[in-house]
């Protein structure tokens, strides 16, 4: 278990976006805690393969390749 302390408009903007969701207010600051950690993950991976040297691909081959455009 976690407490942190909010500001009143933060708190009312999580629970806005609860009912929206229909779940709890605990529930939507999982959601965005997961997505955060996600894009961190996908960051760090971007850089190692940055690192280690690939071959890139340029954008171009990139959407022909994965976008069918």
């Amino acid at each position: 278990r976690t407490t942190i302390s909010l500001r009143p408009e933060e708190y009312e903007a999580l629970r806005f976006a609860a009912f929206k969701r229909k779940t709890s207010v605990a529930g939507v600051v999982r959601e965005l805690i997961y997505e955060h950690l996600e894009d961190e993950a996908d960051i760090r991976d971007g850089l190692k393969a940055l690192e280690e040297g690939g071959e890139a691909m340029d954008w171009e081959a990139f959407k022909k390749e994965y976008l069918d455009l």
